[in-house]
């Protein structure tokens, strides 16, 4: 009889094998889980398998994923992507490595209406690398900007991370939202300001154009991304102003967004409302297939007491506290370089959350370095999301330069992660004050 210990050991490995043959994720998931639980229980523990995938399924804050998914990629089909850069490059024009910049900026707006890293990568990256390389700049400078910037959506609200980690956790959506506002503009400002000074002491790899813009040329391109701030600005602030849930202000953003693209950019024909379903159909079913098959993992390490047996070593390590939280930032950020960030967020979660809480951390504030570390699973090579999608819409791009052009933004995602352990109100003072 196999103890407990080394059958959750061979179900990791089960995992990690499955998915380093490019298995599906949903089926490595639920493959390892079930043989975990099949070892644990026999048969009678894969009754939990329905059980668990049905429960954590209906969970009400799900709901809301789809929708914000639906947003997303109604106003994908706009040109809103081509509009918010040139709005961006506008304003950025006389900065050293102003396209760059111009990237990052329009990445973050964009990743305030959409919540999908790899989204924001393809629409951002399909007008803004090419024409930074057009202009001289190095692909790895040019490519990076808009893979790491891409990753600001699952920070920056309404994120689908922080909808998962709630409805594993039972915290408050609109607070996850709030705690990362200031993270996520503060990720934006130091990706920005290292574009800047690259771009100033190494010139060649960004060069200057003489292109000049009128005051009146800026506050135009203002005025055409003007519909999808006040998008922005309705949707969150039906959340904070209690109006509404953030599952009730998803389907406003939604309703919204389609209004948007009929009435004011004239692009809701069929075919475009045909592109919208099928991408948000394909999406979402994706996401919500790897809900379903990491709660049966996850059951699996319950019905294993991983998650007491966790608590109980962590507490008992005659360490500081933040000594076992840095351990378990490198740890995540191994694991990331492996497997997916939503899958590994829907695993390590319930694991983590218990000790966390022992430990005496607030669960919203790990909820938000979580995010902030998982930001770097879809910039990691081997597995990488964002990596792939860059090359895929860029395909002249070189992924070693790929990788190469994203290193630095790995460094600046850690120091973020350091400053949030050092400063914990950077995640905590808006949810107190807004909720």
């Amino acid at each position: 009889m196999l103890s407990h210990g080394l059958i959750v050991v061979l179900a990791v490995v089960l995992l990690l094998v499955l998915i380093a043959v490019r298995t599906p994720i949903f089926i490595a998931l639920s493959v390892s889980g079930i043989g975990g639980l099949l070892c644990l229980s026999g048969f009678g523990g894969l009754t939990l398998v329905p059980l668990a995938m049905g429960a954590q399924l209906q969970e009400y804050a799900l709901v809301a994923a789809p929708l914000y998914i639906l947003l997303g990629e109604a106003l994908a089909v706009t040109g809103l992507g081509r509009d918010l850069f040139g709005a961006a490059h506008r304003w950025f024009t006389r900065v050293p490595g102003g396209l760059g910049a111009s990237a990052i900026a329009s990445s973050t707006l964009f990743g305030a209406m959409s919540g999908v890293s790899i989204s924001s990568v393809a629409l951002i990256g399909r007008m803004a690398v090419p024409e930074m390389l057009s202009r001289g700049y190095k692909p790895g400078f040019a490519a990076g900007s808009v893979a790491a910037s891409g990753a600001l959506a699952m920070l920056i609200p309404p994120s689908l991370m922080f909808i998962l980690y709630a409805s594993v956790t039972g915290e408050s959506v609109a607070a996850l939202f709030a705690g990362g506002i200031v993270p996520g503009l503060l990720l934006a400002a130091l990706m920005i300001g290292y574009v800047v000074v690259r771009a100033k002491l190494n010139p060649d790899s960004a060069p200057r154009d003489g292109e000049r813009f009128s005051w009146r040329e800026r506050w135009a391109a203002i005025g055409k991304i003007t519909p999808a701030l006040v998008l922005i600005a309705m949707v969150l602030g039906s959340i904070y102003t209690g109006f509404a849930t953030p599952t009730e202000a998803a389907a406003i953003g939604a309703l919204l967004a389609f209004a948007m693209t009929g009435l004011v950019y004239r692009k809701l024909g069929w075919q475009n409302l045909k592109l919208i379903f099928a991408s948000t159909a394909t999406v979402s079913a994706a996401m919500l297939a790897i809900v379903g098959s990491a709660f049966v993992f996850t059951q699996m390490l319950v019905v294993a007491r991983v998650p007491e047996a966790l608590t109980d070593f962590v507490v008992g390590l005659d360490v500081h506290p933040y000594v076992v939280l840095i351990g378990i930032m490198l740890v995540l950020i191994l694991l990331g370089c492996l497997v997916d960030a939503a899958s590994l967020l829907l695993v390590v979660t319930p694991i983590l959350v218990p000790a966390i809480e022992e430990l005496g951390f607030d669960p919203l504030w790990f909820g938000v370095l979580l995010v902030v570390n998982l930001e770097m699973a879809v910039i990691t090579p081997p597995v990488g999301l964002n990596l792939y999608t860059m090359k895929s819409v860029v395909p002249e791009l070189d992924l070693g330069d790929i990788f190469r052009g994203i290193a630095p933004y790995l460094v600046i995602e850690f120091a973020l992660i350091l400053l949030m352990i050092a400063v914990p109100g950077t995640a905590t003072y808006l949810p107190s004050v807004m909720t």
